[in-house]
């Protein structure tokens, strides 16, 4: 789709101004992504409630917003998410800004679409049509995310029926919070708004999931930022003076010289493809000797090793720590990487990061990190520390004026029906960022 529209957006941003920064834009597949529908209001708030509802995990401890918490922007600010118990997983939490048309979700990429088909880890049930929809099954299975371990008990101090199902038994694992949810009164009015003439016997996790996706999109479908006022759209004209000396300076790096924009193109500022940039290795890894392959677990694709996705850089600088394992704790030096991700990898200094991950940093993989290193990450020329700074600055421009001025509590429902409590802070610990 992006690839498409590329052609349209260059002679748009050409046809706007003669200025060659819209041009290199255009040429880069960037335009505007103006939302066309705000949704249901009854799906939405369906959608919102579940994603703060606790019994869609099985020990009831954790909901979507543990990871994804409205008031953090759709993170956790983590270094690396949690799970059950409190438990680090093993990559940070991945934003959800914009994402009703990508192409691939997760840092390795395991969700993805292409020519309408979705390709997951597990087939999904008839109903699905987006990847946004698609994700929000996904941490459901996962025994370490939310769905918990044979033998656990909930919070509540019930048995954890959904631990005990086998595995590889997808469909009783979602028919199961079905029935959770079901079983409480309070959902039947919103189901019955949401899904008017759908029996609550013919409810399904097809309508679980197309609940919480709606809310997504309507909360974080966010293309009002300065950016975006500079480049127009086909209704209104872009206007120049929308960015600083220093934005447009760094605009004009990011698609010049830097070369940033050969992985980071597209209406999100995304390539959707894979990298090994360099990154140190934090955290306990996915398997037994602390390693986090990326991508290479998803294709076995060797040149895939230690390669992560892409990230889209829409509010980037409202949601730090970055890279697939939060190694860096602002956006400077995230971007200070890209200069020299050798010496970068070197020279990391682990006392930035909390406690617990300070001694899980796994320098003995290194030499494998920097074998497989993308030549693309470095910039195409020398920058000095003024550019760098405007390169900032232009990401900074790239922050939603909705999102900067979000109200405390903001998508956060009051309560819900389970009677649970709501995420309001990270798990409600502040002693592992």
């Amino acid at each position: 789709m992006r690839r498409s529209l590329l052609g349209c957006a260059f002679l748009f941003a050409a046809a706007c101004s003669g200025h060659d920064l819209r041009a290199e834009v255009g040429a880069a597949g960037v335009f505007s992504p103006r939302r066309v529908t705000v949704g249901d209001a009854h799906l939405i708030e369906l959608g919102q409630t579940l994603f703060f509802e606790r019994e869609l995990s099985g020990n009831r401890n954790v909901s979507c917003a543990t990871c994804h918490l409205p008031l953090l922007h759709a993170v956790d600010a983590r270094h690396i998410a949690v799970g059950q118990d409190h438990r680090r997983l093993s990559r940070s939490a991945v934003e959800l800004f914009n994402r009703g048309s990508v192409e691939s979700m997760f840092w390795d990429g395991r969700l993805s679409i292409e020519g309408g088909a979705i390709t997951a880890p597990v087939a999904m049930p008839e109903g699905i049509h987006t990847l946004l929809q698609a994700q929000a099954l996904l941490p459901l299975l996962d025994r370490h995310e939310m769905r918990g371990q044979s033998g656990d008990v909930a919070s509540d101090g019930r048995a954890n029926e959904i631990a005990m199902l086998a595995d590889d038994a997808t469909e009783a694992i979602w028919s199961a919070l079905v029935a959770r949810l079901i079983a409480i009164d309070g959902y039947h009015a919103l189901f019955s708004a949401a899904f008017p003439g759908v029996a609550t016997q013919d409810l399904t996790v097809v309508h679980l999931a197309r609940a919480i996706a709606a809310f997504e999109e309507r909360l974080w479908e966010l293309t009002d930022t300065s950016f975006d006022d500079y480049l127009g759209s086909v209704s209104e004209p872009g206007n120049d003076g929308a960015l600083s000396d220093d934005q447009r300076h760094g605009a004009e790096l990011f698609f010049g010289d830097a070369g940033c924009a050969r992985c980071h193109d597209g209406p999100l500022l995304s390539d959707g493809g894979y990298h090994d940039i360099g990154v140190p290795q934090i955290g306990p890894g996915r398997d037994a000797a602390h390693q986090d392959l990326g991508r290479f677990a998803v294709t076995n694709d060797a040149h895939d090793r230690f390669a992560f996705r892409t990230p889209p850089l829409r509010n980037v600088a409202m949601t730090p720590p970055y890279m697939h394992d939060g190694a860096y704790d602002n956006l400077e030096d995230a971007v200070r990487h890209h200069l020299d991700p050798l010496a970068s990898l070197a020279s990391y200094d682990e006392r930035a990061l909390p406690d617990d991950l300070r001694t899980q940093v796994h320098h003995e993989l290194d030499g494998a990190i920097t074998a497989n290193l993308d030549p693309d990450v470095r910039p195409l020329r020398p920058l000095t520390e003024q550019e760098l700074e405007q390169i900032v600055a232009f990401l900074e421009a790239l922050t939603s004026r909705t999102e900067l001025q979000l109200p405390f509590m903001a998508g956060t429902p009051s309560s819900v029906p389970s009677g649970l409590p709501l995420e309001t802070l990270p798990n409600g610990d502040d002693t592992l960022p």
